[in-house]
């Protein structure tokens, strides 16, 4: 990369800042960190929590620290920008930002994705379980503070009398008959406040799954509609969210005019939780396609998905979702969380199905943006019909232009007319007027035809623009060869995995071993094609000739070129930044000369020495004039896995060793080729066979 303070000062303006913790003694900024599964709630134990400061500096912590007392929180010495990195075995990575106050406690809990998400919770299992008659419920039951399964917790669904207990995992399931629209769930265990879940919908052959954390201590939670806590809600209820008396977002820590096309998603999302109106005590990172899964069914109503058609009202559902989630990423509610979780921004509820899951997969990185290219603030709420433009018609006519809407002719206004009206979406999907007295069955046709889910977006969002966003991160990435010289060029292998095809910018930093003194080589980087899906591409990264020995980290970073110009630089976007430890050696053996009784006659190169090798080998050339030496290594196939040396050298004899410990056995080739300052023919050239035996 540039400057690796550049790339640092840069990630904060982005805000991916940097964290370092020390211990708790030092008395100073207090933060205190959980790890989760974000499908099951399990407490995690992360193989690594990286810590980064501004200029790059970087503490990894022991990780049993963070698992032995959840109430004792770590310390770090002063405020500023931070990012917190986090790896577990089996999870997706995750990443995100915090400015860490003076005398400002802050929890975070990170819900990390899981590779392999448990079977019980996937759409495909939870459709398996349908019967025809029933609604299936299942879940899993933690402890909210220590991730921790419950056993023996109790489930009971008042209205049918039915209940059961969860198992040694905390999971439970079971059929219950569907007599009316909506049920309350109860779970109960001796010790813990217990969870009262109101206004569950269910319909026949329908599947509801939980992820239930309890908190200990005694009494009851009421939890509504949509997460309204301790407030009751009518049926079909869903609630007139984006209030207009919410206080302005604070600052964005990007710049929105500065976003290019394509519109580039981020990764995670913030989640402010335990809120009052927007003041939230608590902050929760997930990815922003989890995030959507919670809050869909908790938006719209999970049992369209199973009428006619009426899947395009949960798709277009999901995009309003995503997109008004990705408008707070980039206009946040506070430093440390992007987005709340009640009726002042989006409800973020427990419950999942595999309505609502299928619809948030099949328009995954679709969003709306305005003229400009900038992601809306794509507001939504339950009835807008008769809000300022007539009845028949949804809309303000003031802060939202008239659209006239027959299908929702007759219905009693319940929202600020802005944006989708959300029974009109499944209306137009379903061709019938659907009421909230009868959420799930279909109603009399209401004769104007059906909508798929980009024609209900085109039909309420008229001034907006439904584009597939961008996406990509780092899956790995690997050094070839694993040990080199100081002064010698070697190429780093990164793995990606892009949505779509998309050109990035690959950068690199190298620094010994957990001191965050980062070498950079922002003459190697460069721009490549990344192929949608996961692909591999390579940069090129020349260690300078003063690199002491030992184990270096190796920092990678996906950029997007906003300016064009094919260079890292602060008008750009980092799409994804990873580090990983102890990823190289340099070894003390340099590209040095060797002693002969006159210099170098004629151009020359010898035969590796020893071969066949395993691992290492020498390489020994002669130069009897100076000259531009390039020295790479081939395998038996011509794909290049090398370079030893690519940079101006003295007249001389040079032996360089090559380590080949990440590579299969089998035969390579080494060519060295010398050409004159400023002349484009090689002077010299040849190829020499080894082989390596392991």
């Amino acid at each position: 990369m540039a400057s690796i303070n550049r790339l640092f000062s840069v990630t904060v303006l982005l805000g991916l800042g940097m964290l370092l913790i020390f211990p708790h003694s030092l008395r100073a900024q207090q933060v205190t960190l959980r790890f989760f599964d974000s499908v099951t709630g399990y407490a995690l134990s992360p193989e690594r929590v990286a810590f980064y400061d501004q200029d790059g500096n970087v503490l990894t912590p022991d990780v049993a620290d963070f698992q032995d007392d959840f109430s004792q929180p770590y310390v770090l010495p002063l405020p500023g920008n931070y990012t917190i990195v986090v790896t577990a075995n089996g999870y997706y990575q995750s990443e995100a930002a915090f400015v860490i106050a003076k005398d400002a406690p802050l929890q975070i809990g990170f819900h990390l994705d899981p590779l392999t998400p448990a079977t019980e919770s996937t759409s495909s299992y939870l459709r398996q379980q349908r019967r025809d008659g029933v609604m299936f419920f299942s879940g899993f039951v933690t402890d909210a503070r220590t991730g921790l399964p419950l056993a023996n917790a109790r489930i009971r669904l008042l209205q049918s009398q039915q209940q059961t207990t969860t198992d040694e995992r905390g999971y439970f399931q079971l059929y219950a008959p569907v007599i009316q629209d909506t049920i309350t769930v109860v779970c109960e265990k001796e010790g813990y406040i217990s969870r009262h879940y109101s206004e569950i919908t269910v319909w026949e052959g329908g599947d509801c799954f939980f992820r239930i954390r309890m908190v200990p201590g005694s009494g009851d939670q009421f939890i509504g509609k949509n997460n309204r806590f301790d407030e009751p809600a009518t049926a079909g209820d869903t609630p007139e969210e984006n209030c207009q008396d919410c206080p302005a977002p604070s600052p964005s820590l990007v710049n929105p005019s500065s976003l290019p096309t394509p519109v580039l998603l981020r990764h995670t999302i913030r989640v402010g939780r335990n809120c009052s109106g927007t003041n939230c005590t608590t902050v929760e990172v997930y990815t922003l396609q989890t995030y959507c899964k919670f809050v869909l069914p908790a938006e719209w109503i999970a049992c369209w998905g199973n009428l006619s058609n009426g899947i395009h009202s949960l798709r277009a559902g999901a995009v309003a979702v995503r997109t008004y989630a990705s408008w707070f990423v980039y206009h946040p509610l506070s430093n440390n969380y992007d987005i709340c979780d009640n009726t002042y921004c989006q409800y973020f509820g427990d419950t999942q199905y595999s309505n609502t899951n299928t619809a948030v997969d099949e328009t995954e990185r679709y969003v709306l943006i305005n003229t400009d290219e900038q992601i809306v603030k794509s507001e939504y709420s339950a009835e807008n019909n008769d809000s300022g433009c007539g009845d028949g018609w949804s809309g303000t006519g003031t802060t939202w232009p008239c659209i006239y809407d027959p299908v929702c002719q007759g219905q009693p206004n319940f929202g600020h007319g802005r944006g989708m009206c959300q029974w009109g979406s499944i209306r137009w999907a379903n061709g019938t007027k659907v009421l909230p007295g009868a959420p799930c069955t279909e109603g009399n046709p209401h004769g104007f035809g059906t909508k798929t889910w980009n024609g209900i977006l085109s039909h309420y969002y008229p001034d907006y623009t439904l584009v597939q966003g961008a996406a990509a991160h780092i899956v790995n990435a690997v050094p070839v060869p694993a040990t080199v010289s100081p002064g010698q060029t070697f190429r780093i292998d990164y793995t990606i995995n892009a949505a779509p095809a998309m050109p990035v910018m690959l950068g690199a930093s190298v620094a010994p071993t957990g001191t965050g003194n980062w070498i950079d080589d922002p003459a190697n980087d460069v721009k490549v094609n990344a192929d949608e899906g996961v692909s591999v591409v390579s940069r090129f990264f020349q260690l300078p000739g003063n690199a002491s020995p030992g184990s270096y980290d190796l920092l990678v970073a996906l950029w997007y070129d906003v300016d064009n110009n094919d260079q890292i630089n602060s008008g750009d976007f980092v799409l994804h930044l990873t580090k990983f430890p102890e990823a190289l050696t340099v070894s003390p053996t340099a590209i040095d000369t060797f002693p002969t009784p006159t210099l170098a006659r004629r151009y020359a190169l010898f035969q590796n020495y020893p071969n066949p090798f395993n691992p290492s080998t020498t390489i020994a050339f002669a130069l009897p004039r100076p000259g531009r030496v390039s020295l790479k290594i081939f395998d038996a196939s011509g794909k290049e896995v090398a370079i030893l040396v690519n940079e101006n050298l003295p007249v001389g004899n040079y032996r360089i060793p090559w380590n080949a410990q990440e590579l299969p056995s089998g035969v390579y080739f080494y060519r060295l080729t010398v050409r004159s300052p400023g002349y484009a023919t090689a002077r010299f050239t040849e190829t020499r066979k080894m082989i390596l035996t392991k």
